[in-house]
């Protein structure tokens, strides 16, 4: 078992070695045919309590260990900051006339639900991520290279299909999901990563359908399974003319509730000791393709194997640099709101924070001297 399948056991071990190479540890950017899956539909799960008093009293959290990661942020058009440690928000700061708690654009860092819904779905027996997506949309059935699509390739960017940003996000087509099913595919499914929001459009016909015995959308199952649980709300959601939700550019959120939709992803699938989706079963959002590792289930990866103590950062990247940062290693998770700007770096971001966090971590005792 890797470090990142199992942080709970690691990520309080020698965090002042990990500390030192997090900084360069960002990264920016053969199928089964299995039986018919059996369906369980979860009851509503009980609404998370809310935050803890000293998360919830202050809008602005002030640390002065945090000022420059503050300064770098709102240098670069930075809009909001936010940091959890543990389960505590230990920095909050609205930048640049905006407030911390208002609900901002994720634009494409959208995207980073869906794998965890994917997971839960298959968990529930919706799907299961090796079934060809043809055996849901008939559409996709003897046409060519379609009718290989598997559900894990949707999510992984890596199905084959034109990348659609102009049918699908420049366009605006009346029904966006309907339009995603007649897109072409340009590569055999898993032999090439396409960036672009035609994957989900599919993913969410497909989930739709799934769900529509139930009244559900893939919204309506995002919230129910793991929003709620944990307590967060997310804003409306951008939708076409047919009411379709667009998974892949359409959410907006307040820095703190997609901070906890980071703690969860941190601690693998539990909230505070509860589960929510078992740590096994969330597993595979954290695993790349073969043909891009430091790519899960629509999230970004940080390659293994840069520093051999520290475990990888999972990373939520919208346009305007909308992130998500989530470091298990450090029990970590940092959201950061703001506008393009060309001078953002990633690595230069997480430096800081990790030097803001290194002030919080007590000075080892001295090592005996050898005999």
């Amino acid at each position: 078992m890797t470090k990142l399948q199992d942080p709970i056991r690691h990520r309080r071990c020698s965090r002042s070695l990990r500390l030192a190479t997090l900084g360069c540890c960002v990264a920016l950017l053969g199928c089964r045919t299995p039986e018919p899956a059996t369906r369980s539909v979860p009851e509503p799960a009980p609404v998370a309590p809310p935050l803890r008093a000293a998360d919830s009293d202050r809008t602005t959290i002030a640390a002065p260990r945090f000022a420059p990661l503050a300064r770098y942020s709102a240098e670069r058009g930075g809009h909001a900051v936010l940091v959890v440690e543990g389960d505590q928000v230990v920095f909050a700061q609205g930048q640049n006339g905006h407030a911390i708690d208002a609900p901002h654009p994720l634009y494409n860092a959208s995207e980073s639900f869906w794998g965890a819904v994917a997971l839960a779905a298959e968990t529930d027996g919706y799907l299961d991520l090796d079934e060809p997506v043809a055996f849901t949309l008939p559409e996709f059935a003897d046409a060519g290279w379609k009718q290989d699509i598997r559900v894990r390739h949707l999510l992984s960017y890596t199905s084959g299909l034109e990348a659609g940003v102009w049918p699908l996000s420049r366009d605006v087509p009346h029904d966006r999901f309907q339009r995603s099913l007649s897109l072409e595919v340009i590569a055999p499914p898993g032999e090439r990563f396409q960036y672009g929001p035609s994957h989900l459009a599919v993913f969410g016909e497909l989930l739709r359908r799934k769900l529509e015995p139930e009244g559900l959308d893939a919204v309506d199952y995002l919230e129910r399974r793991i929003l709620d649980p944990i307590g967060a709300n997310l804003g409306e959601w951008r939708r076409d003319g047919a009411g379709n939700p667009d998974l892949a550019e359409g959410g907006s959120a307040t820095a703190r509730d997609w901070a906890r939709f980071g703690q969860w992803l941190r601690d693998r699938g539990s909230w505070r000791g509860e589960t929510i989706v078992k740590a096994s079963q969330l597993a595979p959002c954290f695993v790349g393709s073969a043909v891009r590792p430091d790519f899960g289930l629509a999230v970004w990866l940080n390659p293994t194997g840069l520093a051999p103590v520290a475990d990888p950062v999972v990373m939520a990247a919208g346009t305007g640099n909308q992130r998500l940062y989530v470091v298990p290693s450090l029990d970590l998770v940092a959201v950061r709101f703001g506008r393009e700007d060309r001078t953002w770096r990633d690595n230069e971001f997480l430096s800081l924070l990790a030097d803001a966090h290194r002030l919080s971590v007590p000075p080892r005792e001295p090592e005996p001297l050898a005999n």
